[in-house]
Order: structure tokens, then C-alpha cells, then sequence
């Protein structure tokens, strides 16, 4: 029901005279159009702030992949992908309900013709529904849920490549810290043999030039550290980004148990299965291929509807329309200004040039595309997978070796010490130890965050990487 005192502003508004009415035309169109962006930015403005993330304390892998999922903006845009793709199935629904549509005209002229007044209005209601269309909805709805699944898996797909990102950007922070940690005590060794090189210089045991000697590969761990230090920042500012924050966010990390327990224990946890046993879980578990299938399906129903299209279509259409213009001068019998009208139309293309025709055989085309890269997606993922697990092997071996070479060149450093403290063995020969040594221990720790990360590149390759 409509308000009294609003019918009749209404109706003073439609029996004033053409110069006000248009008018107030105008200034209810500007008021509604501000309205609109008034809402538009309610709207806009309305969204859901972003929980703060307490970066003080140190973040474990877990924490940074739950910051990623939910900040990322590849997560970000997988998540609206999606929403936008629920909607297509809303909107392939609905085509199973009527529409219907108001109509409004105005019309305004400067001279009056045949006795009528310079202005007219006229309202209608117009509603329509497909009775038939041949199964082009049915099509259309089952079309839109096969892309709604292609996204699913898709996004499955996004999730795992950011998991990828954020663990081998983690590992590689954690790899940085440790060589950082090395850095320093193979420094602070060099700063102790060149002052020890001094003292043995000023006791004549020593020769100047073998101050310079140790100088030099003083200034040489310096620098090594200063490139350790400068990767390490560059890591740090890597994970942030890759998390949605910003790169200047200063992030610290938890310490790897994992490093400890190998450097307590000397030992790794192998794979346990073989590459044909990794290939078969990648073909059964990567979300390619449930994409690719879905991607199938949706191309296949598109073929078939680009085929409905020669099909005609019923529809019923029913309309009512009421001269306002007619009504409100003569003020009686509202029924004599109204009328309506019902129908059915039948409505299909008897020529088109060939569109359709040249439609279906490129869909056609299409599909086959299609079906060939999901051959080939077979074949690539076998091969990433063979890949990643020779990987993987190559990684396990070096550890070990590089294991072997810490304890070796820890040996040495140890014998050539003690003969250079007794005067038995020259500076070089005890600055090449030391340097053997450090470069076993940035083999080392190389070597294990390699393998960290072969480890979690094969996962991601038979697509169980959570």
C-alpha cells in the first residue's frame, strides 16, 4: 500500500504544469544518481578489515603458510575466481525462472497535436519464459558447474604453488642464518690467527710478510660474511612478500628442529618409495587433472549447445501496460486506460551465413586441443615427477658426503693446529686448513637445505604438498 501523503505529492507532481514537472524530473534523477553512489561507496567501504598478524614472535613453516593461504594475493584472487564462478551458476539457474521487466516512458514535445497534452507517460509490466529451448538451458547450467569445478581445481593448484614459494623461501632464510652463523666463526678464526700472526711476528718466529698473508684471508672471510648477511636480507624480504605483507616487514623464523636433529644425529630421513610408486600418486593426486577434465566437460557442452542453436526456442510472453497520461486528465474508469496481451513466439535462425556452421568446427577444434594437452599433461607430470626424485636421490647423497667432509676437514684443521703451535707447520698450510674446513661447513649447510627443498619439490610434483 502507498502512503496517503505520498500518493498525493505524487499526484501533484504529475498534475502540475510541464515546466515544473520537468523540473522535478530532473531533480529526482540527481538525487537518485547521488543515492546510487552514495550506496557504492558504503559498499566499497564496507569491507572486512584484514586481521592484524603478530609478527614479534618468531613464525614456524606452519604460520607461514596459513599467513600466505589467507594474505597472498594469488589465494586473494583464486578466492574471487571462484565466487565469480558460483555466480555463473546462479545466473545458468535462474534462466529456469521467468523474467520479468517494468517499463516506463515520458515523453515531452513542444506542440500538441490532434487535442493531446505536450507531455505523455505510460507504465507496463512485460514477463517472458522459455517453455522450450531443446536442453540449451539444461546445457548451460551443466556448463557452468563444470567450469566451477575447473576453478576448484585450480585453485588447488594455486594453493600448491604457494606452499612451494613460501617453503623454499623459508628454507631459504633458514639456509642464509646458518651461513651467516658460519661466516662469523670462520671470521672471528681469521681476526684470532692474524693477531696470533702478529704476536709471533713481534717474537721474531714470524716474518712480516705473513702478517699480510693472514690479513688478506682475514679481509676475504670479512667479505664472505658481508654477502652472507646482505643474501640473508634479501631472503627476509623475500617471505614477507610471498606472505601478502610488505617487504620491509622484518620477519624472524623459527629455528629448524630439523638441522638440529641431523647435526645431532648425522643422519636424514630418506624417501621410501620408488619413482614409478611417486609417478603413480602424482597422476592419481595433481589437480591438473581434474582440471583438465572438467575443462573437457565444459568445451564438450559448448559444442553442444553451439549445436542447439540451429534449434528454435518457445517462449510465452505476457505484457500490461496503463496510460497515466489519459488517466490523471480524465480521473475515471482507471480499467479504460489499462490493457494487456499474452503470446507465444517461436523463434529460430533459418540463415546465418554460416556462423554456427563455422562455430561448431571451431569448438570442435578446440576440444581436440584440449584432449591432446591432457595426453601431454600425462607425460610432463612423469617427467617432473622422474625429475624432482633424482633430485631428491642427488640431495640425500650430498648431505652425506658433505657430512663426511665436515668431519675430515675438522680432523685435519685439528693436526695442522697442533703443528703449528709447535712450530712444525708453515701459516699457509694452517690458513688452508681453515679454509677447507669453512668450506665444508657451507657445503653442509648447503647441501641439507638443498635437500630440504628437493624434498619438498618432489611432494609438490605428486601433488601432496599441503
Amino acid at each position: 500500500m502507498i502512503d496517503g501523503k505520498i500518493k498525493l505529492t505524487i499526484l501533484s507532481r504529475l498534475t502540475a504544469s510541464p515546466k515544473a514537472r520537468r523540473k522535478n524530473f530532473s531533480n529526482v534523477l540527481l538525487k537518485t544518481v547521488l543515492m546510487l553512489q552514495f550506496a557504492v561507496v558504503l559498499c566499497v567501504g564496507a569491507q572486512e578489515p584484514v586481521g592484524e598478524v603478530d609478527l614479534s614472535q618468531p613464525l614456524t613453516l606452519e604460520q607461514c603458510i596459513q599467513i600466505g593461504l589467507e594474505r597472498s594475493t594469488s589465494m586473494r584472487n583464486a578466492r574471487l575466481n571462484l565466487a565469480i564462478q558460483e555466480l555463473r551458476v546462479k545466473n545458468a539457474r535462474a534462466q529456469y525462472f521467468p523474467q520479468i521487466f517494468s517499463n516506463g516512458n515520458y515523453d515531452f514535445s513542444d506542440r500538441i497535436d490532434f487535442g493531446f497534452e505536450p507531455e505523455n507517460y505510460n507504465l507496463g509490466l512485460r514477463g517472458q519464459y522459455t517453455i522450450w529451448d531443446n536442453g540449451q538451458r539444461e546445457g548451460s547450467f551443466a556448463q557452468a558447474k563444470e567450469s566451477r569445478s575447473a576453478t576448484v581445481s585450480r585453485n588447488e593448484r594455486t594453493k600448491q604453488d604457494l606452499i612451494l614459494d613460501i617453503t623454499v623461501a623459508y628454507y631459504d632464510v633458514l639456509k642464509r642464518q646458518e651461513l651467516v652463523k658460519v661466516s662469523e666463526q670462520i671470521l672471528a678464526r681469521s681476526q684470532e690467527n692474524t693477531q696470533r700472526t702478529r704476536d709471533y711476528v713481534a717474537a721474531g718466529t714470524l716474518i712480516p710478510a705473513d702478517v699480510a698473508t693472514a690479513e688478506l684471508r682475514e679481509a676475504n672471510d670479512e667479505l664472505s660474511l658481508l654477502n652472507n648477511r646482505n643474501s640473508l636480507q634479501i631472503a627476509q624480504a623475500t617471505l614477507p612478500r610471498l606472505l601478502g605483507l610488505d617487504p620491509g616487514v622484518l620477519l624472524t623464523v623459527s629455528v629448524d628442529e630439523s638441522y638440529q636433529l641431523y647435526q645431532e644425529r648425522g643422519t636424514i630421513e630418506r624417501i621410501e618409495m620408488s619413482v614409478e610408486e611417486a609417478i603413480q600418486i602424482a597422476l592419481n593426486s595433481r589437480p591438473e587433472f581434474q582440471e583438465r577434465q572438467a575443462q573437457i566437460k565444459s568445451q564438450e557442452w559448448s559444442l553442444t549447445l553451439a549445436r542447439l542453436q540451429r534449434w528454435p526456442r518457445l517462449n510465452a510472453d505476457a505484457n500490461y501496460n496503463v496510460n497515466l497520461d489519459d488517466y490523471l486528465r480524465e480521473r475515471e474508469n482507471f480499467s479504460d486506460f489499462r490493457s494487456w496481451s499474452a503470446g507465444v513466439s517461436l523463434n529460430f535462425t533459418l540463415f546465418d551465413g554460416g556462423i554456427l556452421g563455422n562455430r561448431v568446427k571451431e569448438l570442435k577444434m578446440q576440444l581436440e586441443q584440449t584432449r591432446e594437452n591432457a595426453s601431454d599433461l600425462e607425460r610432463s607430470v612423469a617427467l617432473a615427477v622422474r625429475q624432482n626424485y633424482l633430485n631428491l636421490k642427488r640431495s640425500e647423497s650430498a648431505v652425506d658426503i658433505s657430512n663426511k667432509q665436515v668431519i675430515n676437514a675438522q680432523l685435519s684443521l685439528d693436526v695442522i693446529q697442533g703443528r703449528f703451535d709447535v712450530g712444525k707447520a708453515i701459516l699457509l698450510e694452517l690458513l688452508d686448513a681453515q679454509t677447507s674446513y669453512a668450506q665444508a661447513l657451507t657445503n653442509e649447510v648447503n647441501a641439507f637445505y638443498d635437500y630440504k627443498i628437493s624434498q619438498t619439490r618432489l611432494q609438490d610434483a605428486m601433488g601432496v604438498l599441503q
